[in-house]
Formats: C-alpha cells, structure tokens, sequence
C-alpha cells in the first residue's frame, strides 16, 4: 500500500493558499494569511497540482520527484490556428513504410502518455501501462494470432447459439452485423494480404487494472495523446479494435495465444491499442468530419472567428 506523505516548508511558503484552490481532493485546510495544513494525505490523487503551482516551491511530496518537474516558462507558445490544422489533418494510416521507428523515438512517444487525463485517482492505473512491439517476426506473430482470433470469433457470432439470441437481445446482433468485416479481413489475410495490422512496424497496447475507475477512458486518452504526438512527428498510426480484442481474447483458454505473447498482468486488460509507424502515403486534402452542437443557454455572439 502506497504511503503518502507531504510536508508545506513554512519559511518558505508565503501563505497565498493557491495549494488548497486546486486541490481535487481538497486535502489542504486554508485560513487566509497562514500556512495551509495537510490532511487525509491518503486521499491524494498524485496530481501533481500543488507542487506544479507553488511559486515558492515550498511542497514536498514523498511519492512525486521534484526532479520531473518541468518550468512552464520552457514551453513554446501554441499557436491555436496550427493546433487545429494539426488535429483536421491526423488521419488513421493503414500504408506504412516498413522502416522502423527508433527506440528512443518510441520511448518518448510512450512517456507522453503519462501527461493524458486519466481516472485513476492515484491507483494502479495512474501510471500508463503499454506495450510496444516492434520487428518483422514478432509483428507477423501478432498478425497470426490475430487473425487465429478472428477466426475463432467469426465461427462463434455465425453460431446457431448466437444466431438465435440475436433474434431478440441487441448486443449478439451488433457482434453479427461485424462478420462482414471480419470475412474480409480474413479473407484478404489468406491471399497474403494484410489489411488487419497493415504491415505497419510496430503495434501498441495500453493496459490497465480490470477494477480501477474508468480505465477504457485512462487508455483511450492515453492512446489519444500519443497519436497526437506521433502525428506531429509525421509518423502514422490508426486505432486497432481488432488487436485489442484479440489481445484480450475474452480469457478463453484457447483464445489468449496473443494476450500470453503480450504478457501484460493476469488482473489487467488491454483497452486500446494502436499500428504504429512512418507514413508511406501522404493525403492531399482532409476529408469532410461533422459535429452535431446543441447549446443550452445563448453563447457569446463575439469572440475568435472559426478556426
């Protein structure tokens, strides 16, 4: 069990109580003009917030390194223009060069998961959980028991069972209305054609605990954020439902060839998952992507033009 402690250096705090206004958990008590005081430090969500907002760096916290605290100041200022041409113009890529990425490029993808919202709260999910594969061999691995999967899954949503269950409940129906997509897959993997991992030099797996809070949300965003990154970095990557589900093989004992190859823990599940790789081909135009917006209360009629 993780043992909190944080400690307020009172020669050197001046008493302005931002610790205590950002708080989630509200574990700081302040009492305009005196020092704040530090309760149910056990509640404490790893945030981060009071340390990162001190301005007297007066706060210690026993479990996050001062050392990994980056200046704001060093921050380049985004240009909200370029932030939303970027975001337009990142596409799913299934054409990928089969040069692999470097390792240290990799890592620093991966480390940026750690800054993605999550729900956590300090758990064992707060700390991301990813796995990266890279190689030729071990990709075709992935590719094989993925496809072995898929396999298994089509014969059992074509099932007499399932056929008659999806008469009545929805959720057997939604899995049966997937076999198309599935027949084409598999077919184009027996002509020797990959449309499932897309020949792409890696692939990337976010786990977490099976009992932590919302964690489909604290690996989505974390898949999310390093997309983000790899776009900037003109690399390509396109979100794999089929790789997850695979990955996690609904712990069927005959299912999980590709979840025991991955080795990620027996409580954890895989929640998204991702190809990773150099962009072979480049889009000319962005496509057409709508938003269904409906306001309650009258917005502000002023402000920036669109983006």
């Amino acid at each position: 069990m993780r043992i909190t402690t944080i400690t307020i250096d009172h020669g050197m705090c001046e008493a302005e109580g931002l610790c205590a206004s950002v708080c989630p958990t509200r574990i700081f008590t302040y009492k305009e003009k005196k020092v704040p005081a530090v309760s149910i430090e056990r509640e404490c969500v790893l945030c981060g917030q009071c340390v990162a907002i001190c301005p007297q760096d007066a706060i210690t916290h026993s479990v996050l390194e001062k050392a990994r605290f980056g200046p704001v100041g060093d921050m380049p200022e985004l240009d909200a223009r370029v932030v939303a041409a970027s975001l337009r113009q990142r596409r799913s890529v299934r054409n990928y060069k089969k040069k692999p990425i470097p390792r240290a490029e990799l890592e620093e993808l991966a480390e940026i998961a750690g800054f993605s919202p999550t729900s956590a709260h300090g758990g064992e999910g707060w700390t991301r959980s990813c796995i990266i594969v890279s190689g030729e061999e071990n990709m075709q691995r992935v590719l094989d028991m993925t496809a072995e999967y898929l396999k298994m899954l089509a014969n059992l949503l074509d099932s007499f069972v399932v056929r008659t269950v999806a008469r009545v409940k929805p959720a057997p129906r939604v899995g049966r209305s997937l076999l198309p997509d599935i027949s084409m897959r598999l077919r184009r993997y027996e002509q020797g054609e990959d449309v499932i991992t897309y020949n792409a030099p890696h692939a990337i797996f976010f786990h977490s605990p099976e009992h932590s809070v919302y964690p489909q949300v604290t690996c989505d965003t974390a898949l999310y954020t390093v997309m983000l990154l790899a776009h900037a970095k003109g690399l390509g990557t396109c979100w794999n439902g089929w790789l997850m589900k695979a990955a996690n093989g609904c712990k069927v004992k005959s299912l999980t060839k590709l979840r025991e190859f991955l080795g990620f823990p027996d409580h954890h599940q895989v929640y998204s998952a991702a190809t990773l790789g150099y962009r072979a081909v480049k889009l000319h135009s962005t496509p057409d992507r709508r938003t269904a917006v409906r306001f309650i209360g009258e917005p502000t009629r002023s402000g920036s033009a669109r983006l």
